[in-house]
């Protein structure tokens, strides 16, 4: 009997043993993995930062010193990014990021772009339908079933501005822009407003509800994933990004007040991404080289005017007449403005301007006036 028990106490010593020895395996091989695992995005992170140190560009001597001369006269503040061909010209930055601190911008200043965020949301809901995920042409409750309105309203009244839904300037309840979407399907549509045109952020932010339930993602992460990463964005993020703060400029009002951000957790696809003016500029440069699209969504999307698909010239977050077209947002004391054709492309970012709207004089003033293209705010024939 004492013989048995000596057994059993030395079966179960050893077996203890060899358990706390596998489980010290286990244990030093997931650590292996997991080190391994994560040398690779050191490595991106370390590439990715050095990749991102963008400087100051001044290739074109003929045209370049001109409007960097242009800017200084009229006391510009911020940053402008000039493509032509393909080829980036001109990345210089005014001014400052902060005028507290004491701190200039450089061209690694992000600015918030406000409503030029519905263009990189169209572009999302672009990509969608040419893989067949969603169809413009669908009715909301397709894809929110709990979306219900007295009329029907289809995903293209939202990216046209003529849902009728009542004018979203931000909510003090609302924390996701899951919360917007509800909050304005209890509003429901105002009396005489569907089917009318009435620029409205709450509808890109439903848009961004939207695309959030067919990719089963959050939208910053689907952002990210097809957009940020696969352009090299290196100087893109969301506001609540907060290794990018440093780079993210200060938004001033008139009198040069710093003015505080709100309402950001829930302006997702509508106006809560900050950029710097060369990544914009290289986002549209890849749109136009069929980097985003295929090359008949891009022509149609770019080019395409009074077509049945096509038939205004605000499509998908931005305007395109038959001669260029213009991706414009303003919030916080930031602007950011683009203008664009097949020849050049100009962005200009500014954190802080008197008097108000002053950025796309400036722009204006670049594009047709310097470089002598024709003003892609207006169409040049009647069609």
């Amino acid at each position: 009997m004492n013989r048995r028990i000596k057994n059993g106490i030395i079966f179960v010593v050893v077996v203890t043993l060899l358990v706390g020895v596998f489980s010290v395996y286990l244990n030093w091989k997931h650590h292996q993995s997991y080190s391994q695992h994560q040398l690779p995005k050191i490595s991106e992170n370390a590439q990715s930062k050095e990749k991102a140190n963008y400087y100051t560009v001044m290739k074109d001597n003929a045209v370049d010193p001109k409007i960097d001369a242009y800017l200084k006269g009229k006391g510009f503040n911020g940053t402008i990014t000039i493509f032509h061909k393909g080829q980036l010209i001109m990345d210089k930055a005014y001014g400052y990021q902060n005028f507290e601190e004491n701190k200039k911008n450089t061209p690694n200043s992000m600015y918030l772009i406000g409503s030029s965020q519905k263009f990189t949301t169209g572009l999302l809901l672009k990509q969608l339908e040419s893989e067949g995920k969603i169809n413009i042409n669908d009715r909301l409750d397709k894809y929110l079933p709990w979306f219900k309105t007295e009329q029907p309203l289809y995903l293209k009244d939202l990216m046209l501005h003529r849902s009728g839904l009542k004018k979203f300037t931000g909510s003090n309840t609302a924390h996701s822009n899951e919360d917007v979407a509800r909050e304005l399907q209890r509003a429901g549509i105002q009396p005489g407003k569907y089917h009318k045109h009435q620029y409205n952020d709450g509808n890109y932010i439903i848009l961004s509800d939207v695309i959030q339930k067919v990719t089963h993602k959050s939208f910053d992460q689907y952002f990210d994933e097809k957009l940020k990463n696969p352009n090299q964005l290196y100087r893109t993020a969301f506001y609540n990004e907060t290794q990018y703060q440093p780079f993210m400029a200060q938004g001033y009002n008139a009198e040069k007040q710093p003015m505080t951000l709100k309402f950001m957790d829930h302006y997702y696809g509508a106006g809560n991404l900050f950029m710097s003016t060369r990544d914009m500029a290289k986002l549209i440069a890849n749109l136009q080289e069929n980097k985003i699209l295929s090359p008949k969504d891009t022509e149609g999307l770019l080019y395409e005017l009074h077509t049945p698909t096509y038939n205004e010239p605000y499509r998908y977050g931005f305007y395109s007449y038959d001669n260029g077209s213009r991706v414009n947002g303003m919030f916080f004391g930031h602007q950011m403005t683009s203008y664009f054709n097949k020849d050049y492309i100009v962005v200009m970012g500014t954190n802080y301007q008197y008097p108000k709207y002053v950025n796309e004089h400036y722009m204006k003033d670049i594009f047709v006036k310097q470089l002598h293209q024709p003003d892609p705010t207006k169409k040049s024939r009647v069609i």
